[in-house]
């Protein structure tokens, strides 16, 4: 989810106004799972899809109650996002002015030991779009880069000519949750997008933690344990 705030050029007070909706694309083998989309108002939204997409190295962490096949079919219950995922956020103009987005700042909400239970890869085939910035989720002050390379930023959007920022958050220790602040300008003002997962934090754990299932082959629609083989 993205909320926003905005301010008049000529007015000192900021008046805030939702301007989101959410799509949560859960990506495993072919199937997506789609969350409602919410209305947007106000200058700017985004529209945000999380996805295991990393070429195997990505994943769900899910909860340990055995060694029982785990199907393709969505995202699992009780999941969060391995580190090397992808979180990729859409964003839109709501007016007839040129939006311009400034460089993104990733804001750590909590950090916690990574998530004990069962690491659930990705298809091998699954692979991450190009052009993502890595959000480096073990350091103090979390920096976004292309392969260590200053991102190229402003972003221009429109109503009809959006943009999408890739987001690739990675954490070798760490169970983080974490929001996006996009700063936007305008002819309409200035403002903040923040983006986050339908209302709640973003949230990435490290798979250090947990064991893992392998894909099963050749079908590759459901998970199993790499123990039981």
């Amino acid at each position: 989810m993205a909320t926003s705030t905005a301010g008049d050029p000529g007015r000192e007070q900021h008046e805030p106004f939702a301007v989101s909706g959410v799509i949560a694309v859960l990506f495993l083998a072919s199937a997506c799972v789609w969350a409602s989309v919410l209305a947007p108002e106000g200058a700017v939204a985004a529209v945000t899809s999380i996805g295991v997409r990393d070429h195997c190295a990505s994943g769900w962490v899910v909860p340990d109650t055995g060694d029982a096949p785990i199907p393709m079919a969505g995202r699992p219950s009780g999941s969060v996002l391995g580190s090397g995922g992808a979180v990729t956020v859409t964003v839109r103009g709501l007016t007839g002015d040129e939006i311009v987005l400034g460089p993104p700042v990733v804001e750590v909400v909590s950090r916690r030991p990574a998530l004990p239970g069962v690491f659930l890869p990705a298809p091998c085939d699954a692979a991450l779009p190009p052009g993502f910035l890595t959000a480096d989720l073990d350091r103090p002050t979390v920096l976004l880069a292309p392969d260590g390379e200053p991102a190229e930023f402003p972003y221009q959007v429109t109503g009809t000519e959006p943009d999408q920022i890739v987001i690739r958050p990675v954490s070798t220790t760490d169970d983080v949750e974490w929001r996006l602040r996009i700063p936007w300008t305008s002819g309409v003002g200035t403002g903040e997008l923040v983006v986050d997962d339908d209302g709640t934090p973003l949230r990435t754990t490290a798979t250090s933690a947990a064991r893992p299932f392998c894909v099963e082959l050749p079908d590759s629609s459901r998970w199993v344990s790499c123990r039981s083989g």
